[in-house]
């Protein structure tokens, strides 16, 4: 069954639902809100993904740890947190994200909604979702950095990566 999708406008006014085919259409009209996580730890590194090979969208490129559609009636907490545990195999609750900022990339007609999780886990200790990620690994900020502005990380526009840029410098210690 297919996933549907509360949508809103630009400005966030909501409008009701619409699956998915329809809201990643070319141009749908209508804006859905996504959560985009961010993951730290106290060793100052920076946790990323590679996505596995089978992903219709950026196959076997570098990404942001968790991310995801927020479905129909959840929370965008509800979603992160679901998200985390689909992908990563890591349960967490709603004190665990800080909210960092709301982010409107029309190219895709989505808000993202984009939020900071620390967690203090080894690699290994990360299960998995192999139909999503391939692995993860942690970073120092220079080598996260080095590979963001590279051609091996999902391409997001200027203003964006300045904010996550400027965002993590100011969160690790």
């Amino acid at each position: 069954m297919e996933e549907i999708f509360d949508v809103f406008t630009r400005d966030g006014e909501y409008l009701g639902t619409k699956p998915k085919s329809f809201c990643h259409s070319e141009n749908p009209g209508v804006y859905h809100k996504p959560v985009w996580i961010w993951i730290i730890n106290d060793n100052n590194e920076i946790l990323v993904q590679k996505r596995a090979a089978c992903k219709k969208n950026h196959p076997n490129k570098w990404d942001m740890p968790s991310a995801g559609h927020v479905d129909a009636g959840e929370t965008i907490i509800e979603g992160a947190i679901r998200e985390t545990y689909e992908e990563l195999g890591v349960q967490t609750k709603e004190d665990d994200y800080e909210f960092i900022c709301e982010y409107i990339a029309d190219s895709s007609y989505e808000i993202a909604q984009v939020y900071l999780l620390y967690l203090n886990l080894k690699v290994e200790e990360f299960k998995l979702q192999p139909e999503e990620v391939a692995e993860v690994k942690w970073l120092s900020f220079d080598e996260f950095k080095k590979l963001f502005y590279s051609d091996e990380f999902v391409r997001f526009d200027d203003e964006y990566r300045e904010i996550v840029v400027k965002t993590l410098s100011k969160k690790l210690k």
